[in-house]
């Protein structure tokens, strides 16, 4: 049987139509390819993981809490593993870590609701004041706590809280990878010792900066049963509040390759930690307080001490156990800016 002509036409068309959408398709990676540029992270970077693949993993209405650049604090979104990375999307945001890269990851089992929140706060602001029925218990969560380096070698921390039941599926991923379930090392170290890695010699122009730049370290642990979450987020805001403080000419990650040889070394120590309660707090404020208490130095690249100072960080009020690092982080950096003489280091 042959076709008529009205069909052969219509076949054709349709033809053209396939072809035309094809080309539109490949239109924005051949100007990329022309430009000698490859595709970055973006918003449809997840498009780029099809969903039959076998070997990944996605999961839905996860929360963002501290550690990822450029994506907000209380941003939900979708975490997807495949064969090669991590990625997590929330919108515009995206952001990629390659397996290769994570050092250690945790899970822990928390009653903190899915709900957005600010820099600093686990996302369960549950609002537990007038009216609230003292017997009010919040949805529970997973919380995923994760290290991993950069290009550069220095240690980034992340806190995910992902929906109930859902670190099994995280777990089970990683494992497909050999990386397997660590909690955070009570010496903050993981692998290459700080004589190992390598800095850059200082140039004679910052040399005669009058400010220093400072190296900030992985806490260490002295007091027992500290969750992962608070050394990570901690880590994390004293690396933001530095920043933002302007004492500092550059503020680098452990293990950063790029830092010069006359950089400061911030150590912070947790020597206690009482975890408090953040429902009690919801019901009655200034009960069920959770206050981290820490021993701070700053040394010089030649060992000598410049700085050091027992201080801690609380929560008091209604609000997540996981702002106290953000008090603490506030409170180094307010007495660092009081040491008499550090401006002039240099």
């Amino acid at each position: 049987m042959f076709l008529s002509k009205k069909n052969s036409h219509r076949e054709f068309s349709l033809h053209s139509a396939h072809v035309a959408l094809a080309i539109w398709l490949l239109l924005p990676a051949a100007g990329l390819w022309a430009q000698g540029q490859e595709p970055s992270v973006s918003r449809s970077a997840s498009s780029s993981l099809p969903a039959s693949d076998p070997k990944e993993t996605r999961l839905k209405h996860v929360v963002h809490v501290v550690g990822l650049r450029d994506v907000k604090a209380g941003a939900s979104g979708d975490l997807t593993f495949d064969k090669s990375m991590m990625l997590f999307s929330a919108g515009a945001d995206s952001v990629a870590i390659p397996r290769m890269s994570i050092l250690a990851f945790s899970i822990s089992h928390d009653n903190v609701a899915l709900i957005s929140g600010t820099k600093g706060k686990l996302a369960g602001m549950a609002p537990y004041g007038v009216g609230q029925a003292i017997t009010a218990i919040r949805p529970s969560a997973d919380t995923l706590t994760l290290l991993y380096r950069d290009s550069s070698s220095a240690i980034h921390g992340c806190i995910l809280i992902l929906p109930k039941g859902a670190g099994d599926a995280v777990v089970t991923a990683l494992a497909d990878a050999k990386i397997l379930p660590t909690e955070y090392p009570k010496s903050g170290q993981f692998g290459l010792t700080e004589g190992a890695l390598r800095t850059t010699p200082a140039s004679n122009a910052e040399i005669k900066r009058s400010k220093p730049s400072v190296e900030v370290d992985l806490l260490t642990e002295s007091a027992d049963g500290v969750p992962s979450a608070f050394p990570i987020a901690e880590y994390e805001e004293l690396i933001s509040q530095l920043t933002d403080s302007g004492l500092f000419e550059k503020v680098w990650r452990q293990g950063d390759t790029r830092r010069n040889s006359g950089t400061l070394v911030l150590q912070v120590n947790i020597n206690e930690l009482k975890t408090g309660s953040a429902r009690s707090r919801g019901l009655v404020p200034f009960t069920g307080a959770t206050v981290i208490k820490t021993n701070v130095t700053l040394v010089d690249s030649s060992g000598r001490t410049v700085f050091q100072q027992n201080i801690k960080g609380s929560k008091r009020m209604r609000g997540e156990s996981l702002d106290a690092t953000a008090s603490l982080a506030k409170e180094i950096r307010k007495e660092l800016l009081k040491a008499p003489g550090l401006r002039s280091h240099n």
